[in-house]
């Protein structure tokens, strides 16, 4: 009797555990898919709201980022503490056609998977935006009037419930969202989502 007890227990236990690991996992991916939702939408009303003030000058492109990196700020990210997503690790760039060229940038540190869209879209090159002005040296402003955000490398969500995976022998690590979007504004017309 005593053996079949202890079986019975140890299997008992074996169950819980990978029970825990499945919770936790669903859990972690649900934050994940909010968190990922809530900087996409992020990167939408940034690149929505930034757009408008492109002008066809280089003040129009500071002033897009400024807005943008604005929008950004505004939005906490539910669950973690509310904390707001941080504009200084996003990335902005500005161009002339609504179908950004893929670019390497040093947040992501790989290549974002724009165009998202077809790739017999014939992509434009965009050039890298801050608030101080485009990083690449462009003179004429007069043909960027598209603006494309990415979230980049926010701080990992803590996998608080992860950790039932580390006692099963899997590192658990930090889960990343990102948002992207792009957006135009070609007058008269009203701005415009693209991504």
């Amino acid at each position: 009797m005593t053996r079949e007890s202890g079986s019975i227990t140890l299997l008992f236990a074996s169950v819980l555990a990978i029970l825990l690991a499945f919770l936790a996992l669903a859990v972690d991916l649900s934050r994940l898919y909010l968190a990922r939702t809530t900087w996409q939408g992020a990167a939408d009303a940034a690149a929505l709201a930034g757009a408008q003030a492109l002008d066809g000058t280089l003040t129009g492109t500071e002033t897009a980022v400024l807005t943008a990196q604005a929008v950004l700020a505004r939005y906490p990210l539910p669950l973690e503490s509310m904390a707001a997503l941080n504009p200084a690790l996003a990335t902005f760039r500005v161009g002339s056609c609504p179908y950004p060229d893929s670019a390497t940038s040093a947040l992501q540190q790989g290549t974002v998977s724009a165009p998202h869209w077809s790739a017999a879209t014939t992509a434009c090159p965009f050039s890298g935006a801050t608030a101080q002005g485009t990083t690449t040296g462009v003179s004429d402003a007069s043909t960027l009037q598209y603006l494309e955000v990415d979230t980049g490398n926010q701080a990992p969500l803590a996998p608080y419930f992860a950790q039932a995976l580390a006692w099963l022998g899997t590192p658990s690590a930090g889960l990343t969202p990102f948002g992207y979007a792009v957006a135009g504004h070609v007058w008269p017309a009203p701005t415009l989502l693209y991504r």
